[in-house]
């Protein structure tokens, strides 16, 4: 065990501008696709969240959540699954959409799931961004408790990370995995306060066993504790039960992520 992460954190470590330079790359590919480049960047998670608003929001009539609004409660938590989805999704083919580079060169393999987080870390700058000018719009200014925004950012990065890690090698051994995961990341959503609070009332059958099952999510963390930081001005220790719970969560994937890392790191080629 000590071995494996050894082996893909000493590999990350090492290679941190080679990671940035990748992602680097990558997003201005991205750009240089399209017309618009940068635009579309901050356009794209704009539209999601108009539709989502204006979906759940004005059609369906909801009440604010407690003394918020639904358009800010929402815009931060969309601005938390903005970054997570990609990752996890992208994160799949981390190591099959290098084929042709693993193939030609060596290349330190299990930096690849940190490019592909990285890259889409900007993107989670620019939801961020959008997010500020519509809750400011709405009426919230910084304070102190914003910069707990930094901590549950790293959170995201962690988790992610070690998400993408496993399943980048789960990938290279089926290929249907990547399918599987995209259908499921439709699902996790609606399982995440990401456009509703997770929380059933007291008249819902089994609600209290439900909403426990609910927490148990660790992107349930990561959004609540966006919306803490910005709405509510509470710290993460304010939850040491569900802190503690979180990281390890997070230390287990990473753990299991190095280890297959580390198991079939010398057969990537003949998986292709």
């Amino acid at each position: 065990m000590f071995t494996s992460l050894k082996y893909v954190f000493g590999e990350n470590i090492h290679n941190l501008y080679r990671i940035y330079s990748i992602a680097k790359y990558e997003l201005l590919a991205d750009m240089r696709d399209s017309k618009f480049g940068l635009f579309w960047n901050f356009a794209s998670p704009a539209i999601q969240v108009l539709t989502y608003w204006l979906i759940f929001g004005i059609a369906w009539n909801r009440k604010p959540i407690g003394n918020i609004n639904y358009l800010p409660w929402l815009v931060v938590g969309y601005a938390a699954w903005w970054f997570i989805q990609p990752c996890i999704q992208s994160g799949c083919s981390a190591i099959f959409s290098k084929t042709s580079v693993i193939t030609k060169m060596k290349f330190p393999v299990s930096i690849l799931p940190a490019t592909i987080c990285a890259k889409e870390f900007f993107n989670h700058l620019c939801m961020l961004l959008i997010a500020f000018v519509t809750i400011m719009i709405c009426g919230f200014f910084p304070n102190l408790y914003w910069l707990g925004l930094i901590y549950y950012a790293l959170c995201a990065f962690a988790f992610v990370e070690s998400v993408s890690l496993i399943l980048s090698v789960l990938t290279m051994l089926w290929r249907d995995v990547r399918k599987l995961v995209t259908s499921l990341m439709r699902m996790l959503m609606y399982f995440s306060p990401v456009i509703w609070e997770c929380q059933f009332p007291d008249t819902f059958p089994l609600h209290g066993f439900l909403n426990v099952c609910m927490k148990l999510n660790p992107v349930y963390y990561i959004i609540t504790g966006y919306r803490d930081s910005i709405f509510y001005s509470r710290p993460f220790w304010q939850h040491p039960a569900l802190t503690l719970y979180f990281w390890c969560c997070v230390a287990l994937l990473f753990i299991v992520g190095c280890a297959l890392m580390y198991k079939f790191k010398r057969k990537f080629i003949d998986m292709i």
